[in-house]
């Protein structure tokens, strides 16, 4: 089983078992940046950094951009 569908299954129980959309994001963000690493060099710092990005920057920067407002 690759990193995604191991992302895939970890993301559906977590939001399965009640879990708060910080959670899930929180759980994911090193699955995230794992994926980052099939990159070139060039770009796998940048998509690291926003793959760890703390959820409360993205939480606030979707608010911004008139996304999801979910908790």
């Amino acid at each position: 089983m690759n990193i995604s569908m191991a992302g895939l299954g970890l993301l559906l129980v977590l939001a399965t078992a009640g879990c708060s959309s910080q959670q899930v994001y929180d759980s994911t963000s090193e699955l995230r940046a794992q994926e980052c690493n099939k990159l070139e060099p060039g770009e796998r710092a940048d998509c690291q950094q926003r793959a760890r990005t703390p959820y409360p920057e993205v939480r606030a920067a979707r608010q911004e951009a008139g996304g999801s407002t979910a908790p």
